[in-house]
């Protein structure tokens, strides 16, 4: 299960020295992820999104969420986005997926950002993915506590109350613009998880 962070997000103990791999929030081991529902009733286009950062500096090279949709249907769903922006909704890059998705077991699909991104230790973004038609995946509650992949990694994401990012963590905003010009997503519902994760890829330490 994800570890609970401290309140600040700044006092980890960081995981064994490495670099070079990627490595994200979730993994298919986590129990955290068994808790999670599909909304099966809100068919509306959607851009879901959470607020992290990391306690080493690194790079982002895409995004990764959790989807209980099988692969044919999320071919239905293309094109699909993902986004990074700083804290303060200056996107940072974007990328598309057009003709297919690299899927994982159990729920992970990935696109990969047309540009990767420098991201510095300690400061807060966030990481989003543009779903058409809905019925996306969520933890109930997930960010009433802040979640980690300390024992494994290097990623961290604040709970709602220490959010710095809209209503609260689990962001996101309906709406049918795909691209650079899609809003920033700033909205929170119950502190509800959507799985999302960056593609980290930490620097050697």
């Amino acid at each position: 299960m994800c570890a609970v962070l401290s309140a600040t997000l700044l006092s980890w103990a960081p995981a064994s020295a490495h670099g070079g791999g990627a490595e994200f929030l979730y993994i298919a081991t986590d129990a955290y992820i068994e808790q999670r529902i599909q909304e099966v009733t809100d068919t509306n286009d959607v851009l879901l999104a959470m607020e992290f950062e990391t306690n080493v500096n690194g790079t982002v090279a895409g995004v990764r969420i959790c989807l209980d949709l099988t692969q044919q249907e999320v071919a239905q769903r293309l094109p699909l986005q993902g986004y990074l922006w700083a804290a303060d909704g200056t996107l940072l890059t974007t990328g598309g997926a057009s003709e297919g998705i690299s899927f994982s077991a159990p729920c992970f699909y990935e696109i990969f950002f047309g540009t990767q991104v420098r991201v510095t230790a300690d400061v807060r973004y966030v990481v989003g993915f543009w779903l058409r038609g809905g019925q996306y995946s969520y933890v109930p509650h997930g960010f009433d506590s802040d979640i980690s992949n300390a024992t494994q990694g290097h990623l961290g994401a604040p709970s709602s109350t220490n959010s710095t990012v809209g209503a609260g963590n689990g962001l996101y905003a309906y709406t049918s613009v795909v691209g650079p010009s899609s809003p920033f997503p700033v909205e929170s519902w119950e502190n509800s998880d959507y799985l999302i994760s960056p593609r980290f890829i930490p620097d050697a330490h």
